[in-house]
């Protein structure tokens, strides 16, 4: 089963994870790592590399950060990069709600590059204008 770590500016992470439990239950294989003021990105390197040794099991692990160019999404690519080769990773920026409820249901029914392919196609619906969809 794939392993999920969603990585955001503060407690964000952890409020997904938290939400997840209450249509999941108990999840396993899903790290939540916040990065608060006071940490330096060095310190969030270290807590996801952490989480990487703490989960993976060799079916790979998908990570998920709040947006592209901040701290997470820097970090995220700069860990993909140095750890080519000896994990199988791989990094979604722009994680919402949907998204990741999407990846938890589906991910110990498909490999990481097929999830990955999946999340792209479903992600162009997991954001609607309520009153486009509605036609008000």
């Amino acid at each position: 089963m794939v392993k999920l770590i969603i990585v955001t500016h503060g407690p964000l992470a952890n409020a997904f994870k938290e939400s997840s439990k209450m249509f999941f239950g108990d999840i396993d294989g899903v790290e939540s790592i916040g990065l608060y003021p006071t940490e330096s990105s060095e310190d969030l390197k270290e807590k996801i590399l952490d989480s990487i040794e703490k989960i993976d099991d060799g079916d790979g692990i998908l990570v998920f950060v709040d947006f592209i160019g901040g701290s997470p999404f820097n970090v995220a690519a700069s860990i993909l990069l140095e750890l080519e080769g000896s994990h199988k990773l791989e990094c979604i920026a722009g994680v919402n709600m949907s998204l990741l409820m999407e990846a938890i249901s589906a991910r110990d029914r498909m490999d990481l590059a097929d999830l990955v392919s999946h999340l792209e196609k479903v992600s162009k619906n997991s954001i609607i204008n309520l009153r486009t969809k509605l036609e008000l």
